[in-house]
Formats: structure tokens, sequence, C-alpha cells
């Protein structure tokens, strides 16, 4: 059985999809539609684009506003995964975000870049203000509020294009390190992932066996960018409303699905490693990598037996806490 595979750019990424399909004409069309899907999901759910769907209720804080199903869905998960985590993953940290500089997609950000000072930052609203009627459809957001989607409208617009792609055959779509592999190739072998080395630009430091998982890397190494002369990153503290100030790089997650996966990888990067393993003690589902600041990883759960091969100089630091 043949391997086709297509790539392009949406959500701020490199997208790549790989299928695994007896037809060609049709394997290409597949992977042509799956491109289409990311553009007009990208249309209606980023925050950086002024005409989307998430901008206009964004816009209308204050007033009820009648959302697509889709929109409505992806703001009740976000609110529910608030909940579950105790407030650590948060969708309305939008004004923390755009108070430090992370006003655009990330490529346009010049990494010397001067913002003023943000104020002293604002608690993020009560999750009983945001006003969710599913019979009418409709969001009610707080004065000043907003949402930011972020990883988790990208966790599922590539769980959701797995799903597509997986009705024609074996298949495997990575959007920037975000990974959903359905089945496996026809070779009967597990699809191979590498985990980038957050520490070391261009290098793994492990190679997973994936069959029909997910895997999502949340890391402070690279999205950065300076603000009057002090580095800040990308993943906001609800509880400070402050870029985490945490012990870990980079935190690697398996889970059967991406948008928990994305989840699970950001509120243990902010949480710090010892707070962050006790929150996926609570996952029985979940494996995970550390990587604290000193560099020497740490396996939760079984990560370490959907290894396939790993780094030599951090052979003897992993540990398996599972």
């Amino acid at each position: 059985m043949p391997e086709f595979s297509h790539q392009f750019r949406a959500m701020g990424t490199h997208v790549g999809l790989w299928l695994w399909h007896t037809n060609e004409s049709l394997a290409r069309q597949a992977l042509a539609n799956i491109e289409q899907n990311f553009i007009q999901l990208e249309a209606r759910l980023s925050r950086f684009q002024p005409t989307s769907e998430l901008s206009r209720l964004n816009r209308a804080a204050g007033q009820p506003v009648t959302v697509s199903p889709l929109l409505f869905d992806l703001v009740e998960q976000a609110l529910r995964w608030r909940k579950r985590t105790g407030g650590i993953f948060d969708p309305t940290v939008l004004n923390a975000l755009l108070a430090y500089g992370y006003d655009r997609s990330f490529e346009l950000i010049a990494p010397a870049t001067t913002h003023p000072s943000p104020p002293h930052p604002e608690s993020p609203p009560p999750a009983n203000e945001i006003k969710l009627d599913r019979a009418r459809r409709k969001i009610t957001l707080p004065l000043r509020a907003g949402i930011d989607l972020g990883g988790i409208a990208k966790g599922w617009a590539v769980q959701q294009a797995g799903q597509i792609l997986g009705h024609f055959g074996p298949t495997l779509v990575d959007a920037g390190g975000d990974i959903v592999c359905v089945g496996a190739p026809p070779s009967g072998s597990a699809w191979l992932v590498g985990v980038d080395n957050p520490l070391e630009s261009g290098t793994d430091l492990a190679i997973l066996r994936l069959k029909n998982m997910a895997v999502a890397t949340s890391s402070v190494a690279r999205r950065r960018w300076q603000q009057n002369g002090s580095a800040v990153h990308h993943l906001i503290d609800p509880r400070t409303g402050a870029p985490a100030d945490t012990d870990l790089v980079s935190v690697t997650v398996i889970a059967p699905r991406l948008p928990d996966a994305e989840i699970h990888a950001k509120v243990t990067l902010i949480l710090g490693r010892q707070a962050g393993l006790a929150y996926l003690a609570g996952w029985p589902d979940v494996s995970a990598l550390l990587v604290p600041q000193t560099g020497h990883p740490i396996f939760h759960g079984r990560f370490k037996e959907q290894t396939y091969v790993y780094s030599n100089d951090f052979t003897d630091a992993f540990v398996n806490l599972g």
C-alpha cells in the first residue's frame, strides 16, 4: 500500500499529513480537503483574525452572542477543563497575553520586541460569570473579558483531521509536534515519533512507538520574546496573570485524545515538577516526559514503555515515577 503526504501552514504552525491508501487520486483529494478544513477552522477560531467568530465574541463582551455549534462546544469544553484543573487551564487569560505582547501570531513577534510593563493583572472572571445558554446557543462574556482557545482549538482540529483521514487508512497528523496517529503503517509496526530536546535544538530526546494515540508537547523554550529587557513566554499562570514561573522547560504527554494531551501538558508545565507530577497522578491513561531546567528528564506513567530509543545523554537520568 503506498504512502501519500501533504504539507502546509495553518494555525501558526507547520502541518504534515501522512496517509496510506491504495487509491492515489482519492488519497490526495482527502489530504487536500484536510488543508481546507484547517484554513476554515483558523478563520473561525483564531483570535489573531479580527473577522473570526471568536474575535467577534470577544468584542461583544457583556452582551449575549449566538455562536456556531463548534464554537459553543469548544468554549464549553474549555470551561469544563478550567474546573477540572482547578483553574490552571483557563481560556480567559486573553487580556494577560495581550498585556505581555502576545497580540499577533508568534512568527510576527520580534524576539527583542519591547512592550510597556503590563498593569497589575486582573483576576480571571469567575466561571459562573460566563453565561452559556445551550438551548439558544448563546455565550455571554463578562465586560472586558476575552477568550483564547489556543491549544484546545488546534488540538481539536488535529484530532478531527486524524479521525477523518483514519477512515481512508493508517494516518498520522503532525501540527508543530502535536500529533495524532490512527492505526499503524502496513508493516504492522508502530508510528515512530520523535520528541524534541528543548535544551538542544535539532536533536531528539526520545523516539516513541505509537498506535491510535496522541502526543502533545508544551514548552517555554521557544515561544519567548523580550519585554523591557526581560524574557517572557506565552504560558500564562492564571493565578498570577503573568508568564508561569516554573522549574520545567517542557512537558510531553501521551493520551488517547490530542485536546486532552494539550491541556495536561500545559497544566503540568505551569504547575512545575512537584505539583505537576501530583496532577498527572490523577489521570491514569496519561503518560508524560518532564524536562526540568536542570536537564534531567523524568518519566511518568508508561512513557518509558512506549519509548523506542532515547538519548544516551539521559540514559542514567530517567526515573520511572509511574
